[in-house]
């Protein structure tokens, strides 16, 4: 299903209401089964500004994509990995963006800043 060149954001699914959004953007090198070998950045939410920050190191992962804890969307293939980053839009979404144009929102609700009521 999935070429090696690929590009993918994996997001680690929140089980419970007080995880912490844990993401990953790479390339894919290899493709077997359901299990993806992919090479690329970790982002994590900072604890004491609430932004989304990449680890600066280049890791290589082999994900289980299948397994029902992640979810994975494809990127285009011209998406540039070393410059990928989250902002938030005007309405205070996440998205996830690069130096060549490219932007995905990845909010989790459709309706920005909602309230109880």
């Amino acid at each position: 299903m999935l070429e090696q060149g690929e590009k993918l954001l994996i997001v680690h699914r929140r089980l419970f209401e007080k995880d912490i959004p844990r993401f990953f953007v790479g390339e894919v090198l290899a493709y077997e089964q359901g299990i993806a070998k992919v090479k690329g950045y970790t982002f994590v939410k900072d604890l004491f500004s609430g932004s989304m920050k990449k680890k600066p190191d280049l890791r290589t992962k082999v994900m289980a994509i299948v397994s029902g804890a992640l979810i994975v969307y494809q990127l285009p293939v011209t998406a540039l990995l070393d410059s990928m980053r989250f902002t938030l839009d005007q309405d205070g979404g996440l998205v996830l963006t690069d130096d060549g144009g490219f932007s995905m929102d990845v909010s989790e609700s459709l309706h920005k800043h909602e309230t109880d009521q």
